[in-house]
């Protein structure tokens, strides 16, 4: 899964959260980018294995959220300095990007949990990173 967050004139003017919970224990690593003028522009990276629980959920709720079936539709508000959002999913050889963003199917559910597990776990690699 990748979730991936545009900004307007926010303090990053990107944010990833990549999860692979495919394969082995499981990773989440964060890479965010400076909304700065400066070359080169700053970055913050960080990563770290996930816990089987956070795996384990992270796959219950995936599963549970039917990424692949739709729903794919939200909005983009920075124009107004706000949000864009999108998740990224990869299974069985099928991928689906899905706006996150302002879209109805996230704001309940199994996918408004999922949602807030991968903020979670987004928050907490950037308050680890090293700056």
């Amino acid at each position: 899964m990748l979730l991936k967050q545009e900004f307007g004139r926010a303090l990053f003017s990107e944010c990833r959260l990549d999860v692979v919970v495919y394969g082995g224990p499981g990773r989440a690593s964060v890479y965010c980018v400076r909304n700065v003028f400066k070359e080169p522009p700053y970055e913050l990276q960080h990563e770290r294995a996930l816990t089987p629980e956070e795996a384990n959920r992270l796959l219950v709720l995936a599963r549970g959220s039917n990424l692949l079936s739709g729903g794919n539709v939200g909005t983009d508000s920075t124009p107004s300095d706000g949000i864009f959002e999108t998740l990224k999913v990869t299974e069985s050889g099928q991928t689906a990007v899905l706006v996150t963003s302002g879209n109805s199917t996230f704001m309940m559910g199994s996918r408004r949990n999922l949602l807030a597990l991968l903020h979670t776990l987004l928050n907490e690699l950037m308050k680890s990173a090293k700056r």
